[in-house]
């Protein structure tokens, strides 16, 4: 089965909504069951990449999320190709 990865810049995670709701709950978990299954040949896996004003609980939040990517530039994140 392919996998199609998809980045999604997450700004903002650091709060209780961004990172309890939307990270944890929702693409932690999607990532956790293996990504989204479109059809027996393909699936889509995100790749987020967390982005903040704090570095040290954009670090913190990483680690504990098990994702390597994070930074405190919007800009820099949003060129990423």
């Amino acid at each position: 089965m392919a996998t199609r990865r998809l980045g999604i810049i997450m700004n903002g995670v650091t709060g209780r909504m961004g990172m309890n709701q939307h990270l944890m709950r929702s693409i932690i978990a999607i990532m956790r069951q293996g990504g989204v299954i479109l059809n027996e040949w393909e699936r889509i896996m995100p790749e987020p990449i967390l982005v903040g004003r704090n570095p040290a609980k954009l670090e913190s939040l990483a680690t504990q999320a098990g994702i390597q990517r994070w930074t405190t530039n919007l800009d820099e994140a949003l060129a990423n190709p």
